[in-house]
């Protein structure tokens, strides 16, 4: 003969409490693998902050009396090298840039034109040369002038407008190339610290410029009509001074933002002491 045991029956208020203990329990242990996962972030987070240039570009110290010069051969030897861009600093490919969208507006003057420009690829850039350099680290500014022999700006576009008297519109490819063209770079930082690091943030990115020449080319103006476009391109090269420097702010101000934002993802990841070494 077989005896069956049976489970003691709980009264409902142990029952309540049992199942209290239980609903603890688990949330205890979901807040151990939060704080595990709150932790893990915090780490990598500071494991990314820490980063280092790659080793193979030019370093230079602060305490340098040469140090603007050192910076002049140090900036753009990094931009060859940063052609296809530095995967571990999240530094995307230089030649060419690659831009999702730049609105340019000019609302006054002899030029009055809205263009809106996608899928913009910028080219030149890593063949810039510095021609003077002046480092001013105890305020987080930089200045910097450069000379490109070719900068192309290759882009979609949708333009309307006028033009002295004449209307302009259109939605095509456009390029805009520079030649010999001088930068002026104002780059103005401010200190962030971050796990006991220094870095040098950039709050803004001023440029000029200013090119010795400057050719104008815009596909299908007018919906096409070749030979309204073919007037239109000659008549913008013939008075491109004039068009570009109604332009050049709008231009300005939409590549220092880019400029910025690629400068600060080296600058927001390599701590101060490790691009500009203290000794």
């Amino acid at each position: 003969m077989v005896y069956m045991t049976r489970a003691p029956q709980l009264s409902p208020r142990r029952l309540r409490e049992s199942t209290l203990i239980q609903k603890r329990e688990c949330v205890t242990r979901s807040e151990k693998k939060m704080y595990n996962y709150i932790l893990f972030l915090v780490c990598s987070t500071s494991l990314v902050a820490a980063q280092s240039l790659p080793e193979e570009f030019i370093k230079c110290k602060q305490g340098d009396d040469k140090l603007n010069e050192c910076l002049k051969l140090a900036v753009p030897d990094a931009l060859k090298r940063m052609k296809k861009g530095i995967q571990s600093l999240s530094v995307p490919q230089l030649e060419p840039l690659l831009v999702n969208a730049i609105n340019v507006d000019s609302g006054s003057g002899p030029v009055v034109i809205t263009q809106d420009y996608r899928n913009i690829k910028l080219y030149g850039l890593t063949d810039s040369v510095l021609t003077s350099y002046k480092a001013d680290l105890k305020h987080y500014r930089l200045r910097t002038e450069s000379i490109t022999p070719k900068m192309e700006f290759i882009a979609d576009y949708i333009m309307r407008g006028r033009i002295l008297l004449l209307p302009i519109q259109g939605k095509g490819l456009a390029n805009i190339t520079m030649v010999n063209l001088v930068v002026k770079h104002d780059l103005i930082g401010e200190p962030v610290e971050k796990d006991g690091q220094l870095f040098m943030h950039l709050r803004d990115y001023k440029v000029k410029f200013i090119p010795e020449r400057v050719l104008l080319s815009f596909t299908n103006l007018f919906n096409g009509d070749k030979a309204l476009g073919d007037n239109m391109n000659a008549f913008l090269n013939a008075n491109s001074d004039l068009v570009f420097s109604e332009l050049k702010d709008s231009y300005e101000k939409a590549l220092s933002t880019v400029f910025k934002t690629v400068s600060n993802k080296i600058f927001d990841k390599v701590p101060m002491n490790k691009i500009f070494l203290k000794e």
